[in-house]
């Protein structure tokens, strides 16, 4: 279900009140590599390119920034808490599949369950 005017609005606000913004270039391609580097780390490109930043400065990659809730993380990005991806890291092991490869079939479960919900519910199915 796409974000109303409102909550678009209210997560605008907390992004500008709690964030800066940075606008990086790079050569053309580079950032697809970026892109499939924090995908294959099971990050989102711009929790990839934070950690990478903090690692460089010296800094702690564990308490780097987090893309905050609702906001647009980038085209087929998952942003997870830290504790979630833990389990999904451990799970994805256990089961001996590639994180991202993990976090994008319990995803896509998901999305399966959510829509049946619906439709029991009697709501449409495409919400």
């Amino acid at each position: 279900m796409p974000a109303s005017k409102a909550q678009q609005k209210a997560v605008n606000k907390y992004m500008a009140a709690n964030y800066d913004r940075v606008n990086l270039t790079m050569p053309k391609g580079r950032k697809a590599e970026i892109q499939a580097a924090a995908a294959a780390a099971g990050e989102s490109l711009n929790a990839y390119i934070n950690a990478s930043i903090a690692q460089r400065m010296g800094g702690d990659t564990s308490s780097s920034p987090t893309e905050a809730a609702g906001a647009p993380a980038g085209a087929g990005a998952v942003s997870l808490p830290s504790d979630t991806l833990k389990a999904a890291r451990e799970a994805a092991e256990a089961s001996g599949e590639a994180l991202p490869v993990f976090v994008g079939r319990a995803v896509e479960t998901q999305a399966q369950r959510d829509k049946l919900s619906r439709k029991m519910k009697g709501g449409k199915t495409n919400e």
